[in-house]
């Protein structure tokens, strides 16, 4: 019983690290989803770093912007939950 338990406890612990590996798959899917074409200092879509969005809510705006907002130009971005997930870890990591 308490070999299970401990193993939970290392599973558990090992769970805390996984926005900061999110964060880094998020980096690259941004990247690759283009979404640097627009987002940046100076560019049309803003810089994201003073996004006051939680992760849910951006989520969710990645996934359907216009959804959120109907006169959002920023087009859907296609994916999994868990690649929406890592661009919003990475999105939020942003300073």
């Amino acid at each position: 019983m308490r070999r299970i338990m401990g193993m939970m406890v290392a599973l558990a612990l090992c769970g805390l690290g996984m926005g900061a590996a999110y964060a880094e798959d998020g980096a690259a899917l941004f990247k690759s989803k283009g979404c640097p074409m627009c987002h940046g200092a100076g560019k049309k879509g803003g810089d994201l770093k003073s996004s006051t969005l939680d992760k849910a809510a951006m989520v969710k705006y990645i996934k359907d912007p216009k959804a959120a907002n109907p006169k959002a130009t920023m087009p859907a971005v296609k994916g999994s939950d868990a690649e929406l997930n890592a661009i919003a870890d990475y999105v939020k990591t942003m300073k």
